[in-house]
């Protein structure tokens, strides 16, 4: 077919003459100016017209842009190509009365051709968008400059029509925006670059549609059709409503995408979308009734050639930012036509690819991308067929932030030249050092004095006590110390929780004035703001928050809406308002391994609480850490905290003092939980809470001793003011009050307090009052002034008896005949680790850590004959075992004592054969370690009348009876039985279902058996902390437990 050519020589007039707008007095020629609104809606009443017109667009308008609005220009002989093209499209169905790509999700945003005449190219590509769509899937943003700068038929700003367009869409393709950008010119000013980049949509052809409302609706359910205009100036000034201004002539190219034969009171109307901006009509679009404004000429239609195949990523890929350095797996899936390898390429700021991740990959469906170094905020990533885009593509639907790295130093022996990417340029300043950082960088500071206050602001490490040649970290040796005003070191919010700081001394700071949280001086050595650092092996040595009288929080630390993480970071000597060491406002602090000695209030009056941590409102963890010797405030000799939470474990608190109360814990409405811990030695000087004081909110102590704490006022211990919680396997040993040296617990919250042992203390034990307290399974013994004070009573299960703790230093497990072994809540929910009825004291229920033998297993009675019978069980699996310990007794339910035993067995035998007194006896075994401590106690077994009536043992169930430690690390044993002989199975699984181990698969003979777990796969790889099931199959039957692998 003839391509239709326009010389550039014949063009311009034609334009001109196309264009050309009516001419103002004081007009420049080439210019045009907006009609006048109430001259057009005076023809509107006039003609009865059923739209509305105003300036909203209108007014944004230059008088150049105006001028170059409407582009439509065909060349002589169009008409007769467009016949060439026409197609009598069949009408076998009936079409709906309303149909719109835009409610189908169809058509692409609306754009602005600005001030170029290339209403047509933005027409055309458009199309060319909306039906890779529609049949590709691809939402594309085309380029419109490639249309104007690389047709070779002279169409451009001055002008233009669809073919033009379509024959660069059928032998190139359409570049993307991103990389052929709109400049609204005419080369040489925007010049054609489409052989730099490859297509990402083609076509096969197109064709010309009737102006008929039938055939133009027909096509339009293939995809949207171009149509020329009369785009008048109530065109222009259109608002709203059905535009039906008869057309005069064609002067501008836009796109229907819709129509509705309701609309202009049944006459009908085409959906336009056009290309003036969203600015234009109702948001970019015009509805026009059907033949109006000369609608329904030169429609033209494209023929789409998507391709054959198409690719779809995996969700989830640019949701957080991937690291550099970091390997990452690309996945996708492949539809349509089998591709056999494909090109993985990315764009840096957009999707234009410039940079090959690989080529010819095999197409799996999978890549393991290395990233590199190098620093993205919104790459596009994009998979393509090995041979070439018009065989398939995708982009993955999210831009991608790409974090680079880079290492800069900081040295006084460097030459101070940026970036200091080396120990010879390295800078002086940690401040310059940090503020050349971007991306994921580090900054190595060398040993030395610094004076200059840093500011993070961005995501960076910092590196101290670095030897002169960087080669060796070492805070001893060389230590990076910063000591200067205004919080040496501030953390904000883009520094996010990225940012680390390790190795670092902070002596001598003080805080930068503020006014949050209050109007002071916070923050001495730190201050952190809605960011997260970590912040390990540190030492915060005599910093102070302010100077002088001036209010100041966190003497070393203040935190205000963060969550920064301290790992074994050393605070000695450093002086606030509140907070001595750190204090936390609405934020969430991990102390993890660290200690704290010597810090304090600036005063011990009211207004000073809380020596080493304040929080208000704030969340912390805390676990490993020690509170020595900090004190001089009012309250909370250790921490006072207001509101929030705070968990302690493994945490000791000694000889902290606070002068008013709570000597090492105190606050008010606080959740606050206290698990394997010890308060020892804390002083409160005038008040309440020689260990801790709390008024309202929520207590949880657990496993916890509580031991040589003194007040002078109510709980030695603990003084607890309607706080709920509970209070369990808790040690008050030792503590002296003037009323209830241990625990006194009183107000109208629900508070359970059981399975503690409360002993030794001056000024009475246990006062635990309220109608809410429940205080039961205690052993309260050898108290001075009473076991039970303030109105107290002894709860119906409580002992009063010896405990008969393992005498070694601080030792406080369950020795021989301890009348606490299994004496605790039967409720399961307190169950010790072992799945044995829990222990009274700090070494039972389920958050213990177990410092006896498991329970004795597998306890069985025989009769031997001759009036002999042999008590077997199962060895033990601790090496430390010594002894088994065995007591008789006529009762089916007794407590083991002393006077009960009658015998003891060196381990590791494991049976004991006598000939008992005539009549009914039980026996239970206890297992005795090499430091005296008691296991607990086997199931009793027992006999009726004589040795001989030893009864038949019933019949085993499938079963598994225990998991024994639960829970573990590194081993555990699995003790189970099966009724009868055959193959069983016995298998560990992750709570997926997912089998981890295969620990039988084999026949077994009816009975018990035990298996022991390590804590790996069948193929011998370490998993991770957390819980599994057992399973054990025999015969189509399951018996299933829960472990619980702890690291």
């Amino acid at each position: 077919m003839s391509r239709l050519l326009r010389p550039r020589a014949a063009w311009l007039p034609l334009a001109l003459v196309i264009l050309a707008a009516p001419a103002w007095p004081g007009v420049p020629a080439g210019e045009a100016r907006a009609a006048d609104l109430e001259q057009l809606r005076r023809e509107i009443d006039a003609n009865g017209w059923s739209f509305t017109v105003d300036d909203h667009f209108t007014s944004t308008l230059s008088s150049g842009r105006r001028a170059a609005l409407r582009g439509y220009t065909p060349p002589p002989g169009y008409q007769a190509e467009l016949e060439s093209r026409l197609v009598i499209l069949p009408v076998d169905k009936s079409l709906p009365s309303s149909f719109s790509w835009v409610e189908l999700g169809g058509v692409t945003p609306v754009k602005d051709q600005s001030s170029c005449g290339s209403c047509w190219a933005f027409a055309a590509t458009a199309e060319l968008e909306s039906h890779m769509l529609i049949r590709y899937g691809t939402s594309l943003d085309l380029s419109e400059q490639q249309v104007v700068s690389c047709n070779d038929v002279g169409a451009g700003c001055g002008g233009g029509w669809a073919f033009a367009a379509y024959d660069l869409f059928e032998t190139h393709g359409a570049v993307l925006e991103d990389c052929h950008p709109y400049l609204a010119a005419d080369p040489p000013a925007a010049a054609c670059r489409q052989d730099e980049f490859p297509g990402f949509a083609w076509i096969s052809g197109y064709r010309y549609i009737s102006n008929n409302v039938t055939q133009i609706k027909t096509a339009l359910l293939d995809g949207p059709v171009c149509t020329g205009i009369d785009a008048s100036d109530a065109f222009e000034a259109y608002a709203s409503g059905c535009f039906d201004q008869p057309g005069s002539s064609v002067n501008h190219l836009v796109l229907i995408v819709g129509w509705d034969d309701r609309h202009c009171d049944g006459a009908g109307a085409w959906l336009i979308k056009n290309s003036w901006g969203p600015g234009f009509g109702m948001s970019g679009y015009i509805w026009v009734r059907y033949g109006a404004a000369s609608t329904g000429q030169s429609v033209t239609q494209l023929t789409c050639a998507p391709p054959s195949s198409g690719f779809t990523f995996a969700p989830g890929l640019g949701v957080e930012p991937l690291s550099a350095g970091s390997t990452v797996s690309l996945q996708w899936t492949t539809r349509g036509a089998p591709v056999a390898a494909v090109d993985l390429s990315l764009g840096w700021d957009g999707p234009c690819s410039e940079y090959i991740i690989a080529q010819d990959v095999p197409n799996t469906g999978s890549y393991d991308w290395f990233v590199p170094n190098l620093s993205a905020t919104g790459a596009r990533l994009l998979v393509t067929a090995a041979a070439g885009t018009r065989h398939g593509y995708a982009f993955a639907p999210q831009p991608l932030r790409i974090i680079g790295h880079s290492t800069r130093y900081v040295s006084a022996s460097g030459s101070n030249t940026p970036p200091y990417l080396t120990p010879v340029t390295a800078a002086h300043s940690i401040a310059d050092a940090v503020a050349a950082c971007a991306g994921h960088d580090t900054v190595l500071v060398a040993g030395g004095d610094y004076t200059t206050r840093v500011t993070v602001s961005s995501t960076v490490r910092l590196l101290g006590s670095w030897d002169p040649a960087f080669t060796v970290q070492d805070r001893d040796l060389h230590p990076t110390r910063l000591s200067c005003g205004g919080s040496a070191l501030r953390f904000n919010a883009p520094a996010g929780d990225f940012s680390l700081v390790d190795n670092f001394v902070f002596t001598d700071c003080y805080g930068g004035n503020g006014s949050a949280p209050v109007p002071g001086q916070h923050g001495g050595a730190m201050f952190v703001q809605d960011s997260a650092p970590t912040i390990r092996h540190c030492e915060f040595d005599g910093n102070r928050a302010a100077l002088g009288g001036t209010t100041g929080y966190g003497g070393a630390v203040c935190v205000i809406g963060g969550s920064p993480r301290l790992e074994a970071c050393d605070f000695t000597d450093n002086r606030a308002t509140r907070g001595g060491a750190i204090s936390a406002i609405d934020a969430e602090v991990s102390l993890i391994d660290c200690s704290f000695s010597g810090n304090a209030c600036v005063d011990s009056s009211e207004a000073y609480v809380g020596a080493a941590l304040y929080g208000q409102g704030a969340t912390w963890t805390v676990s490993g850490t020690s509170f020595a010797g900090n004190g001089s405030s009012f309250r909370g000799g250790a921490a006072y905290l207001e509101g929030g939470s705070a968990g302690f474990t493994d945490t000791h608190f000694v000889g902290n003092r606070a002068r008013g109360g709570g000597g090492a814990l105190s606050g008010s409405g606080a959740t606050v939980a206290l698990t394997r811990s010890r308060l020892e030695g804390n002083t409160a000087g005038l008040g309440n809470g020689g260990g801790a004081a709390w008024e309202g909110g929520t207590l949880a102590l657990r496993n916890t001793v509580l031991r040589g704490n003194r007040a002078p006022g109510l709980g030695g211990a603990v003084f607890a003011l309607g706080a709920g919680g509970v209070v369990e396997n808790c040690l008050f040993e030792a503590n002296d009050a003037g009323t209830a040296g241990g625990l006194l617990a009183a107000g109208e919250a629900p508070l359970t307090v059981r399975n503690n042992i409360i002993t030794g203390n001056a000024g009475g034990g246990l006062a635990a009052v309220g109608s809410a307290v429940v205080a039961d399974y205690n052993n309260v013994w050898g108290n001075g002034a009473g076991n039970y004070v303030g109105g107290a009573a002894p709860g119906p299960h409580d002992l009063s008896a010896d405990p008969l703790l393992v005498a070694s230093p601080l030792d406080c497990a369950l020795g021989v005949h301890s009348p606490c072994l299994d004496r605790g809540d039967p409720d399961p929910v307190c169950a010790d680790p072992d799945g044995s009825r829990a222990d009274i004291g700090v070494h039972g229920g389920p958050s213990a850590v177990p410092a006896g033998p498991p329970a004795v297993g597998g306890a069985r009675l025989a009769s031997l004959g001759g009036g002999r019978v042999l008590l077997s069980w199962d060895p033990a699996l601790s090496a430390r075992v010594a002894s088994y310990v065995v007591y008789r007794d006529t009762a089916a339910v007794f407590t083991p004592s002393a006077g009960g035993a009658v015998a003891v067995v060196a381990h590791p035998v494991c049976s004991y054969e006598e000939v008992p007194p005539p009549g009914s006896w039980y026996y239970v075994v206890s297992a005795i370690d090499l430091d005296g401590r008691a296991g607990g106690f086997s199931d009793r077994v027992g006999l009726s009348g004589s040795p001989s009536d030893v009864p038949v043992a019933p019949a085993v169930d499938l079963a598994i009876s225990r998991v024994v430690p639960n829970p573990f690390n590194p081993r555990a044993v699995v003790s189970f039985s099966v009724p009868s002989a055959g193959m069983a199975t016995l298998g560990i699984y992750d709570l997926r279902g997912r089998l981890v181990r295969t620990l039988v698969d084999r026949p077994l003979a009816p009975g018990p058996h035990e298996e022991a777990w390590d804590g790996t796969d069948d193929a011998g790889r370490g998993q991770a902390a957390g819980t599994y099931l057992a399973r054990l199959v025999q015969a189509g039957r399951t018996a299933v437990a829960k472990l619980v692998l702890a690291k």
